[in-house]
């Protein structure tokens, strides 16, 4: 999965990411399209998707979330990432390295019984692809699994 591929889903820049030292850091670009809640993101790196989720909740603060567990686990503090998924961050982002985060609001689905947001199922379906596609081994991805 690539940048192509991302606005052919209407994915949009919205931050960027970088490391330094061992400090996880997500720059806010787009600061309405950070305020999105029940959407759908990914992270660009060197071209490629490394990771894809979702949020209920405003993705500025999911974004947040990534900077306090993957600085925390970088510097072997208690933290609910592993260890070694801050490591494969650490990897595909060594110094001078950054990369973008793309986001856009999920999809609302009308049915006969009710409208509801299916940004869960697009994550899925991207996830799905992510694991699929072929343009990274499946343990450079950094979804913990292949389904949400």
């Amino acid at each position: 999965m690539n940048a192509a591929k991302l606005a052919k889903y209407s994915l949009v820049p919205v931050a960027r990411v970088r490391i330094v030292g061992r400090e996880f850091e997500i720059y806010k670009e787009d600061l309405e399209r950070v305020k999105l809640k029940k959407c759908i993101y990914a992270f660009l790196i060197g071209g490629k998707v490394y990771r894809v989720g979702s949020s209920k909740a405003p993705l500025k603060d999911r974004l947040r979330n990534y900077e306090l567990h993957i600085t925390h686990a970088l510097k072997d503090e208690k933290s609910p990432t592993p260890r070694q998924e801050a490591e494969k961050w650490k990897k595909i982002l060594p110094a001078g390295r950054s990369g973008v985060i793309y986001a856009r609001q999920g999809t609302r689905v009308t049915t006969p019984i009710a409208e509801f947001p299916a940004y869960m199922d697009e994550e899925s379906l991207m996830i799905e692809e992510l694991f699929n596609d072929g343009d990274l081994s499946p343990n450079q991805i950094l979804n913990r699994n292949k389904h949400r």
